[in-house]
């Protein structure tokens, strides 16, 4: 992202901050085209492999998520509880250098086998830690999603992500897009709350970026962006679809006036002012390198991403209870 692009703004169905370089073969109207050629190539390619595939696979699970982490325990036990009230079966957890009781927070789901907890020392490494996940596990899981500890993923239309699923087995990966939330003005985050129950403050509506939902019955192309991975497909490279099963590819999310959202990532990307504090500006970055640019930057971009926090969203708090009493909170 570029130095100077520091703010938010709508663009049609969608929030983002880095406008696409227009050039006279790269504007929006060449664009536009060229999506809609390959799109109708790609659906092609999708129709031959469902009439010539084989059987699928059988696995041991339905859907795993895949996570590298660096000092989260005070969130794990409410991230993991959530997800299980919501479908996922398996965690694989990479902890990266972790100075916190994350062991003591883990082991309980470790013995059940829910959780299968890897030691990854390397900096700077989250696409490196997603490539070995898949090494390791494509045969064990249908669908392997990579999340962070502060993204929930967030059914709206179904009470359970493995249901929601179902609709896109034909698909190689799918990309769910963020809704970004807030401070909800607080200073300090309550450790005695959950996090979807303190934070309800977000955008109006969803950011371009994405996490994914990998079909483990293609191969993944390649590991060079967490927020889109694409698969291969007859020795091409497919590009995922987006909840409305629009492919995703030139920079263009495509969501047309009849479709309507029945997902989305709930992205706790600050919390309290505290947590953004301690997680955003003075923690290493599983990702990117320099450290201290990257929390310059995001300090700079926290007003701009709290001004665009103009309504509330409670709709993962039809999960709160279920949550909770896995939790054992009151």
């Amino acid at each position: 992202m570029s130095e100077d692009i520091q703010d938010y703004y709508v663009d049609g169905n969608f929030i983002t901050r880095e406008r696409f370089k227009q050039t006279f073969l790269k504007n929006s109207f060449t664009r536009f085209i060229a999506y809609f050629i390959k799109i109708v190539f790609l659906k092609l390619v999708i129709l031959i492999n469902r009439l010539v595939k084989r059987q699928n696979k059988k696995f041991k699970y339905s859907v795993s998520f895949c996570c590298i982490f660096k000092n989260e325990a005070r969130y794990f036990d409410e991230w993991i509880q959530y997800h299980l009230v919501t479908g996922v079966e398996h965690f694989y957890l990479y902890n990266n250098n972790s100075d916190d009781n994350y062991l003591e927070i883990l082991q309980p789901y470790i013995e059940k086998g829910i959780v299968d907890l890897i030691n990854w020392p390397f900096d700077h490494s989250q696409m490196l830690a997603y490539e070995d996940c898949y090494k390791k596990h494509k045969e064990d899981t249908n669908w392997l999603a990579f999340i962070d500890v502060d993204e929930f993923v967030c059914p709206l239309a179904i009470d359970n992500i493995q249901l929601w699923l179902e609709s896109y087995e034909n698909y190689p990966g799918v990309a769910i897009y963020w809704k970004q939330f807030g401070s909800n003005g607080k200073l300090k985050h309550d450790d005695n709350k959950l996090v979807i129950e303190q934070y309800t403050q977000c955008w109006p509506k969803p950011s371009v970026f994405t996490k994914m939902f990998c079909n483990m019955n293609f191969p993944i192309s390649e590991f060079s962006n967490p927020h889109l991975i694409s698969s291969k497909m007859f020795g091409l490279r497919i590009p995922p679809v987006n909840q409305f099963k629009n492919f995703t590819s030139f920079g263009i999310n495509l969501r047309l006036p009849f479709q309507s959202t029945t997902i989305q990532i709930n992205h706790y990307w600050g919390k309290a002012y505290d947590c953004f504090v301690e997680s955003k500006i003075n923690r290493s970055d599983v990702y990117h390198k320099n450290d201290i640019k990257m929390g310059q930057a995001r300090k700079r971009l926290l007003r701009s991403h709290e001004s665009m926090c103009t309504i509330q969203d409670y709709s993962i708090q039809r999960f709160l209870l279920y949550t909770k009493l896995r939790n054992n909170l009151n």
